[in-house]
């Protein structure tokens, strides 16, 4: 079954929503500083906030210890949900990544990551450490214009 239609270039979902492109689920990504990381712990599903930044193909934030940096450290499946919605023109669109969380320790990669202006909410997270997402899939829908 086709799940879509394209009509003048932009790509509708059977729900009519506009398919983005990967280039513009990328874009998204980098403009919203807050985002939701989520997986299953011990069985349950766990969603948290966290301020991010995007470095190469990978999504990157830091954790201080518990259940998010705990997830990155047996290298969980996750998914990564940034999103924006006007309630007065009832416009918006939403990018969802999945991929596999992991602890980065390596000083050339935290250097690198430091440059993407991820500004942490906490101070416990700001001496965290630095957990990278390497996106396997994206996507992304708009609903108006």
């Amino acid at each position: 079954m086709n799940d879509t239609t394209d009509t003048n270039d932009v790509t509708l979902d059977r729900f009519g929503l506009e398919v983005l492109p990967t280039e513009v689920c990328w874009n998204l990504l980098r403009s919203s500083p807050i985002g939701r990381i989520a997986f299953v712990d011990a069985g349950e599903p766990m969603v948290f906030p966290v301020t991010h930044g995007v470095y190469g193909g990978s999504v990157v934030f830091r954790s201080g210890v518990g259940t998010k940096l705990e997830a990155a450290k047996m290298a969980h499946a996750v998914a990564f949900e940034v999103d924006e919605w006007d309630s007065a023109t009832r416009t918006g669109w939403s990018v969802l990544a999945r991929g596999v969380a992991e602890t980065v320790y390596e000083n050339d990669a935290i250097r690198e990551f430091e440059t993407v202006g991820v500004d942490p909410w906490l101070g416990a997270a700001e001496q965290g450490d630095w957990v990278r997402i390497r996106v396997d899939e994206i996507s992304g829908r708009r609903l108006g214009q």
